[in-house]
């Protein structure tokens, strides 16, 4: 009997735990969404406004968008935060590596004629696994973007697109296009947006070039 009331003791302490856990851990997300929202609100000085925040996860929320030019129709912002309120894959996220990202999405003023999804890599690697891995005595190579494509043959009006994405922002991890709504989508690392990111002043434009490219490809 005593090793039954200790049993169910236990699995009461655990299932308080956790709902204490994931109390915080919604409360925690909350506030961060506050100062996340303040710093969309930053990069879109002089394009637009928040308008709002629509709850779609406890680590994962839809800000709709409103623009003051045109190009981009129906736009919001997706944003994908930490999953702090499941410690087991939170632990798994942190342990592949995971970041916390936002997904730009719209429509253009014209779908664009060709269907593109880029996926960004980058490699990094060491001649042994005997070379320390810090910087000094080190001596880099860097090579300029270049793109590896499952399509034998390009069409011509992926051209431009492409010669936009050559100089555009490097922090991008995915781009697409595509006929159906939403048109145009991107998606970049969270921490690109926060005010102390020497890229985050041209964000916005740079997603306005790469959208034109696409639409400007129709005539």
């Amino acid at each position: 009997m005593l090793r039954m009331l200790l049993l169910a003791a236990c699995l009461l302490f655990v299932a308080l735990a956790c709902a204490a856990w994931y109390w915080a851990s919604v409360r925690h997300n909350r506030r961060r969404a506050s100062e996340v929202m303040l710093w969309l609100q930053a990069v879109l000085a002089g394009h637009g406004q928040v308008t709002g925040i629509r709850w779609l996860a406890p680590s994962r929320f839809k800000v709709p968008l409103r623009l003051t030019r045109g190009l981009f129709h129906h736009a919001c912002m997706l944003v994908e935060m930490a999953p702090i309120q499941m410690p087991l894959r939170w632990a798994l996220s942190k342990f592949h590596g995971e970041q916390e990202v936002v997904t730009f999405q719209a429509d253009l003023d014209l779908p664009p004629a060709f269907s593109l999804h880029l996926q960004n890599f980058r490699w990094f690697a060491r001649s042994s696994r005997r070379t320390p891995r810090n910087r000094c005595g080190w001596t880099f190579e860097h090579c300029g973007p270049y793109v590896i494509s499952t399509r034998a043959d390009w069409k011509k009006q992926l051209s431009s697109g492409m010669a936009s994405l050559a100089h555009s922002n490097s922090d991008f991890c995915s781009i697409h296009f595509q006929r159906r709504t939403p048109h145009f989508s991107v998606t970049l690392p969270l921490e690109v947006f926060a005010p102390d990111s020497p890229s985050r002043t041209c964000l916005f434009q740079s997603m306005r070039e790469l959208a034109s490219s696409a639409s400007a490809s129709r005539f």
